[in-house]
C-alpha cells in the first residue's frame, strides 16, 4: 500500500480540490489548488510554518482524495459549494454562512438592526459578511449618527443638516447609512473623517486615533461586501478567462453560477452572453426573476466571482435577457 507520500508523488500539476480524510472515512479538510502536487505535498513537510489548526488537522490525516478541474477558478468554485455541502470541521473560510446577516431600516423604533434572517418588514439589505462585522457597523453607526438615546434628536450631529425638524433631520441621517449601504454614498466616511480631523485640531489625539480605527473598519466592511448590490440586482454577468489557449465562459445570475461554457478562440461577449443563457431552461429564469434576495449561502460565491474574474479575466455586465 502507499504511503501518503507516495501517493502525492502521484498527483498531477494541474488544478483541482483536495478532500483530506480520516481513518473513518470523513472528509475533515476540503481544499483547491493551482497545483495539486505542490500543494498537497506542502502539508506532509515538517515545517515549522505550520499553524497549530494545521498540524492538529495533519495528525488525523489516514488519506486523501482529489478531483480535477480544468482551471484555477474552477477550483475554487467547486471548493466553496464542497465546503457549503460536507462542512468539513478544519475548513474555517465558506463553512460558517449562517453567521451572516441583513440590515433592516424601520420607521420606528429601532430604526436601525441586525437580523439573523431576511423581513418583508421595511426596507431590508443583505446578506452581509459576518453578523460581528455588522454589528461593529452598527455600534459605529450609533457614534457617528446617535441613533440610540437621548441625542436621536439633538441639533447639530451632522453639521449640514441645519434648521431642519429633529424627525426630519433624524431620517436624514437614517438615508445616509442606506446610500452607503447601497453603494451610492460615501457621506459615512466623510463625517468620520470630519471627526478625525476635529480631534486632531484640538489635539486629542487619543479621540483622533479611535475615530480612525471606525473609518478603517467601515472602509472594509463595505469594500468586503461591495459587490452584494450587483449580485442582487436584475443584471447577468459574463465573466471570460483565458488559460491554456481557451476561454472558459461563466454566467453568474443573483448569486448563482448557472452556465459555462468553452470556446477554443477568443469570442465576442455578446456571443458568449447569448450561448450561455441558451443553456438555462425558461423555467429557471423565472425562477431567478421572482428570487427578491440572496440567501446567505450565496454570499461566499459573489466575491470568488468578481474578485477572481476582475484580476485575472474579464466581467461584462448584461441586462436581464428577455426571454
Amino acid at each position: 500500500m502507499l504511503t501518503l507520500k507516495e501517493k502525492v508523488k502521484q498527483l498531477p500539476e494541474t488544478p483541482g480540490i483536495y478532500y483530506m480524510k480520516n481513518v473513518k472515512n470523513q472528509v475533515i479538510y476540503v481544499g483547491k489548488a493551482k497545483n495539486l502536487n505542490r500543494r498537497v505535498s506542502s502539508y506532509f513537510v515538517n515545517s515549522k510554518a505550520h499553524a497549530n489548526k494545521t498540524k492538529q488537522m495533519i495528525r488525523l490525516i489516514d488519506h486523501f482524495d482529489f478531483q480535477l478541474v480544468d482551471t484555477e477558478f474552477d477550483a475554487l468554485i467547486l471548493e466553496c459549494e464542497t465546503i457549503h455541502r460536507l462542512r468539513p470541521p478544519f475548513n474555517r473560510l465558506m463553512n460558517h454562512y449562517e453567521e451572516y446577516g441583513y440590515f433592516q431600516f424601520l420607521n420606528e423604533s429601532p430604526f436601525f438592526k441586525v437580523l439573523d434572517d431576511w423581513s418583508d418588514q421595511g426596507f431590508v439589505i443583505g446578506p452581509f459578511y459576518r453578523k460581528s462585522k455588522m454589528l461593529e457597523f452598527k455600534d459605529t453607526m450609533n457614534s457617528v449618527y446617535h441613533l440610540e438615546g437621548p441625542l436621536r434628536y439633538a441639533k447639530g450631529v451632522v453639521a449640514d443638516y441645519q434648521n431642519i425638524p429633529p424627525e426630519k433631520e433624524f431620517l436624514l441621517r437614517l438615508e445616509e447609512i442606506k446610500q452607503t449601504l447601497l453603494g451610492r454614498s460615501t457621506n459615512v466616511l466623510t463625517r468620520i473623517e470630519e471627526r478625525v480631523e476635529a480631534a486632531s485640531a484640538r489635539k486629542d489625539f487619543e479621540a483622533a486615533q479611535r475615530w480612525w480605527s471606525n473609518y478603517l473598519l467601515i472602509e472594509r466592511f463595505l469594500r468586503r461586501n461591495r459587490q452584494l448590490l450587483q449580485a442582487t440586482n436584475n443584471s447577468v454577468f459574463v465573466g471570460i478567462l483565458s488559460e491554456n489557449k481557451k476561454y472558459y465562459c461563466y454566467l453568474y445570475v443573483k448569486g448563482q453560477l448557472i452556465s459555462r461554457v468553452v470556446y477554443q478562440r477568443k469570442p465576442q461577449p455578446d456571443q458568449v452572453y447569448r450561448r450561455l443563457i441558451k443553456q438555462v431552461s425558461a423555467k429557471n429564469w423565472r425562477n431567478l426573476q421572482e428570487k427578491k434576495y440572496l440567501d446567505k449561502q450565496d454570499v461566499d460565491l459573489f466575491p470568488i466571482f468578481f474578485n477572481y474574474l476582475n484580476r485575472n479575466g474579464q466581467i461584462i455586465r448584461f441586462s436581464w435577457p428577455e426571454l
